[in-house]
């Protein structure tokens, strides 16, 4: 694992959605060079580039260095990468979420793991054993209205650290991976802070999104305030975050946050999501109203089985999962 400390990186961006446009964006605006692979919307942004509306950073059209269909396509290409930042769904219960990577000689080049939920990080260290794996939570206002089109809030907050049980790299040389990263997200006006317990920080978001995110399908696809302004979906949702915290906590040996008792937490994300400005339109709810996979492996059955691992009840759980895969397949199978 090298990454040299030139001036510009060679970044290379999979899943070019409403989340990776704006860091693509933003990593290029600080004078990086950065390659994006699309899909759905590669026609659009081949074209036209991303016409996005950002209240943060003002309104633009972002053309990327190169854009690519596919990763052999990238290849092509012959660039050397420095970061790779994946900002696909993970879906391990359709296919391997490395297989994303296949198709590219990786080289050295950095993995970024942009993605929500529980165990994410294990298919890729397995797979690509020579290359350093950064776990990173981003917490970002942003939605692609249509193909290439994207709408910006008013945050692009990126946290990470590096992940590896298994002591591969040395501790100098992933430190200066994760600083040369934090360097450029920040140049590019982005808010980024290196966590050493990433993990931590993984379960605790996980407690809004393994609630919000399935109740509001099984409500009947509800956003957040209309959940909120059912007493009972709202002590529903208290529930699901009190079990999930309760196993994150046993899971990881201490508690969730050095400043928030453990038992308030579920009223600070409720209140905080009452403050928004809007509703929230949880990313489950918006890909069942459009029959797409949901993320419910990694966002809330990993958890379960974290859960029976250390004998654990959670019932609240176990029953919201059990109506989600339901309704997940008689919707696809139609």
């Amino acid at each position: 694992m090298a990454i040299s400390d030139s001036d510009s990186l060679n970044f290379l961006i999979i899943g070019a959605g409403a989340v990776g446009s704006i860091f693509a964006w933003r990593l290029q605006h600080a004078g990086n060079n950065v390659d994006i692979v699309c899909r759905s919307n590669y026609e659009a942004v081949l074209q036209n580039g991303f016409q996005i509306s950002s209240f943060q950073f003002g309104p633009t059209t972002f053309k990327p260095n190169r854009v690519h269909k596919s990763l052999v396509d990238a290849s092509l290409s012959k660039v050397v990468y420095d970061y790779i930042l994946v900002c696909t769904k993970s879906l391990p219960n359709i296919h391997s979420p490395a297989d994303v990577l296949e198709g590219i000689d990786l080289g050295s080049a950095a993995i970024v793991l942009i993605q929500n939920g529980i165990g994410i990080e294990v298919p890729f260290y397995k797979r690509f054993p020579g290359n350093a794996l950064i776990s990173s939570i981003t917490y970002i206002d942003t939605k692609q209205v249509e193909s290439g089109v994207i709408e910006h809030g008013d945050s692009a907050d990126l946290s990470f650290g590096i992940y590896d049980p298994d002591n591969r790299f040395s501790e100098e040389s992933t430190d200066h991976t994760l600083l040369l990263l934090q360097k450029a997200l920040l140049e590019g006006g982005i808010k980024p802070k290196i966590n050493r317990q990433i993990q931590i920080e993984r379960w605790y978001k996980v407690v809004w999104n393994a609630s919000f995110n399935p109740i509001s399908v099984v409500s009947g696809a509800s956003n957040t305030v209309q959940l909120l302004s059912d007493p009972r979906m709202e002590a529903l949702i208290i529930r699901a975050m009190r079990e999930i915290i309760s196993v994150a906590e046993t899971y990881l040996g201490t508690s969730l946050s050095p400043e928030i008792d453990s038992s308030e937490i579920p009223e600070r994300y409720i209140a905080m999501t009452r403050k928004r400005p809007e509703p929230v339109f949880p990313s489950m709810m918006v890909d069942y109203v459009n029959k797409r996979p949901m993320e419910h492996q990694v966002i809330l059955k990993a958890p379960i089985d974290v859960a029976k691992s250390l004998n654990i009840d959670v019932p609240v759980l176990e029953s919201i999962y059990a109506i989600l895969v339901h309704l997940e397949n008689k919707q696809l199978n139609q």
